[in-house]
């Protein structure tokens, strides 16, 4: 499986590992904004208009998490793809258990 990983980000075209790679990224970000959406949906009914201000007040709040994990997962993804191209294995595991561990820990607060 790692060989096989290997040989695909070194011999396929960059165009066709850009949608293959980004296209999860891109689902994910679909789903969160559509969670949204009905969530505000659901409050709207359920709640009313106090429920929708809460949701205003909070949404910064969430984005400014989320913008956090991108933070913490785009530069650990930079590094240990750096590291990998190094041909650095042993920074790359070590680098991709501390993004972890950073997420596991921000997460908890």
């Amino acid at each position: 499986m790692h060989d096989e990983r290997q040989q695909m980000l070194a011999n396929e075209r960059i165009g066709k590992l850009l949608w293959k790679l980004s296209l999860p990224a891109g689902i994910g970000m679909f789903v969160m904004a559509l969670y949204n959406v009905v969530d505000t949906i659901f409050i709207g009914q359920v709640v009313g208009p106090l429920g929708i201000a809460g949701l205003t007040i909070v949404f910064p709040i969430q984005i400014l998490v989320m913008g956090i994990g991108m933070m913490i997962g785009i530069g650990g993804a930079s590094l240990i793809s750096r590291s990998l191209g190094a041909r650095d294995f042993e920074k790359a595991e070590r680098t991709l258990g501390n993004a972890i561990l950073l997420a596991v820990i921000l997460g908890v607060l």
